[in-house]
């Protein structure tokens, strides 16, 4: 009899159990959805990013990559506006700054439509409809640089695309105290296939369609490219410039591509969140 009376108790105990497990995840799936929802009617960044995250964490899969992308700095190393140090060939460190990220096309849908306005700037820059001089001007300003430099641009794949792209912003530039632009500071043998297009861009060299000029003999630089993904490009361009004596002080990029993180740094840093 006693037995009889355990069983039933816990057979009880067990549906009782799973009954709640069951009323828990359907709270939780609401909750999942009512939090998504929020993200997407968000008004502010920091709503976007706090609706995403929670729906996240409630279960909601679909919200990764939009609260990825709304909390893009806590995923980067490098942060927009704010410079950091690369490592260049002759172990020498410069400053690099940014002013924002880079988000392909492939991920627009779960972005915010202030980053689509910024990387479409990207876009209109790169082809030469928009040159983004106050950008680069505020970008300039957060290397606080001490002494008058050389300002030399990143080649292109083609002689068309470097004047599109960087004679606007030279002009500008030019009003600028301490700030010299070249914009004649190599000379194009040939057009190249376009290193952001390839499938196999390490294979692609920066400067094989261009001879460096003798104007920049001895000269403090700074460089400015449209967008930096590897780095690898201004370091072989750096290794260039040092043939001939130009000493690269810093370089500014409109952008920094994202690269998205891992499913556990996704789940850490979202769990982190407060």
């Amino acid at each position: 009899m006693e037995d009889r009376i355990i069983y039933v108790i816990c057979v009880a105990v067990i549906v009782v159990f799973c009954l709640m497990m069951n009323r828990i995840k359907k709270w939780k799936e609401k909750s999942a959805l009512a939090f998504f929802i929020i993200g997407q009617r968000a008004y502010t960044g920091a709503e976007r990013k706090w609706g995403y995250c929670n729906a996240l964490r409630a279960g909601n899969r679909k919200a990764e990559k939009f609260y990825v992308y709304s909390a893009l700095s806590d995923f980067m190393a490098e942060k927009p506006m704010m410079p950091f140090k690369v490592k260049l060939p002759d172990g020498s460190k410069v400053p690099l700054v940014f002013v924002d990220y880079y988000i392909p096309k492939r991920d627009w849908n779960f972005i915010s439509s202030e980053q689509r306005k910024f990387v479409q700037r990207v876009y209109d820059f790169k082809d030469g409809k928009d040159p983004c001089s106050g950008f680069f001007k505020d970008a300039i300003s957060k290397l606080e640089l001490k002494k008058d430099v050389t300002v030399m641009f990143m080649p292109c794949s083609s002689q068309q695309k470097y004047f599109n792209r960087f004679s606007r912003l030279s002009k500008a530039l030019s009003y600028i105290d301490g700030l010299h632009p070249i914009l004649y500071s190599h000379t194009y043998l040939e057009e190249r296939e376009c290193r952001h297009k390839s499938r196999e861009r390490d294979k692609v060299l920066s400067d094989s369609n261009i001879v460096l000029n003798p104007n920049i003999i001895g000269k403090d630089v700074l460089l400015v490219d449209d967008v930096i993904t590897t780095g690898n490009s201004i370091k072989e361009h750096t290794v260039e410039l040092n043939k001939y004596g130009a000493k690269v002080v810093g370089v500014v990029c409109l952008a920094k591509t994202v690269r998205y993180p891992s499913s556990l740094n996704i789940w850490w840093v979202s769990h982190a969140e407060k």
